[in-house]
């Protein structure tokens, strides 16, 4: 049995790192790992991770934040300590830290205990050089979650011989297809018309994600709320500004925009939707919400940015837009308006391309070969 130490800062399903650390820690516990989880805040997830987990234990920290200068901020460093100290205990056979970040601790830990360390880097931070050599010397791979974020790091100076590129992946059966039966049960659940043309966006409400964007075409779509809807699912994580972006996102809704708030079931809104719109203005690093639209059998128009058109490639590239362009996401909106009676069989094409390279299993293979890398 193949001990893993790892970490998530909470344990809750509030974005795509921590979906990510629960799915993939889940993924290996049934294949035979011996997974020992520290975290910092608690959540919805803490006793499904106990389920199947070895320990879980919480801690003071399991991030630093990486001064620039030379200048170290010791108090951080003994706040990842207690990490570091409980990793040590657990004599793992690998050391898989989620975020760069986490390389605080795991990198100590990995040095005393002699297990090696991969860390899985989910986006790309700005380092200064001295620390990018510190990771080449300390991490013994990198899993990196689309290549846009792996050219990032390569021009950073991080060793391309130390990393594999393998792409965020969901269980598609938690996302399952939905027909038009399927479709009319969640619109009855939503208390939206059955022959009203619906959009659904889902994700955080924060304003990288563009919802305002989307807002933007809506408008200009002039659609009313009898024969259109479109529903707006998540909440702000972020909240820089103070509620300043959510209460412009209200002045641009219409009466046809419903603000549903953060949901654990999101496959019913994702089912209720002709079409779901996926907005981000910022370089998203991967993804994952396309993924999980796709995997109902819909299709997901998208900003193209970032890691994004790694996923909508192929046939599938006719849903990119160009991310702030209200303009022409209204008119994206117009061409696919009417696709289950045009091209009905994008649903299959949006299915497979989930079930060909962006699943659950594919991704944790994926982690599994990093780890055989270094043992």
């Amino acid at each position: 049995m193949v001990k893993v130490v790892t970490n998530v800062f909470r344990a809750a399903p509030v974005g795509g790192v921590e979906l990510h650390v629960f799915q993939t820690s889940r993924e290996l516990a049934r294949r035979g790992y011996d997974i020992d989880l520290l975290y910092v805040e608690p959540g919805s997830l803490e006793s499904e991770y106990r389920s199947f987990c070895h320990s879980v234990t919480r801690v003071r920290a399991v991030d630093y934040w990486f001064p620039a200068g030379r200048r170290a901020r010791p108090g951080q460093l003994l706040d990842v300590a207690p990490a570091a100290w409980q990793a040590v205990r657990r004599r793992p056979d690998v050391i898989y830290a989620n975020r760069v970040f986490s390389t605080a601790w795991a990198a100590p830990a990995g040095k005393v205990s002699r297990a090696p360390v991969v860390c899985h880097l989910h986006g790309h931070t700005p380092l200064e050089p001295r620390r990018v050599a510190a990771l080449n010397r300390h991490v013994g791979r990198f899993v990196i979650i689309s290549q846009f974020v792996a050219d990032l790091w390569l021009a950073s100076g991080l060793d391309p011989d130390k990393i594999d590129v393998v792409f965020n992946g969901i269980d598609p059966s938690e996302y399952p297809p939905g027909g038009m039966e399927e479709r009319a049960s969640a619109r009855r659940s939503l208390g939206v018309p059955d022959d009203a043309f619906v959009i659904t966006y889902f994700g955080r409400i924060d304003r990288e994600k563009g919802v305002d964007v989307l807002l933007r075409a809506w408008r200009a779509l002039g659609l009313g709320p009898q024969e259109a809807r479109l529903l707006v699912v998540g909440s702000s994580m972020v909240d820089q500004d103070g509620g300043r972006y959510e209460a412009e996102l209200r002045s641009l809704a219409t009466d046809s925009v419903e603000f549903l708030g953060a949901r654990r079931d999101v496959v019913t809104p994702l089912h209720a939707a002709d079409l779901i719109v996926i907005p981000s203005t910022w370089d998203e690093p991967f993804g994952r919400t396309v993924i999980e639209g796709l995997s109902t059998g819909r299709v997901v128009l998208a900003s193209r940015v970032g890691g994004i058109p790694e996923i909508l490639a192929g046939p599938l590239e006719q849903f990119l837009f160009e991310g702030g362009d209200a303009t022409g996401l209204a008119d994206k909106i117009r061409t696919f308006r009417h696709w289950r009676d045009e091209e009905p069989g994008l649903a299959t094409v949006c299915i497979e391309r989930v079930q060909q390279g962006f699943t659950l299993k594919d991704m944790v293979d994926g982690v599994e070969a990093s780890f055989a890398r270094v043992r």
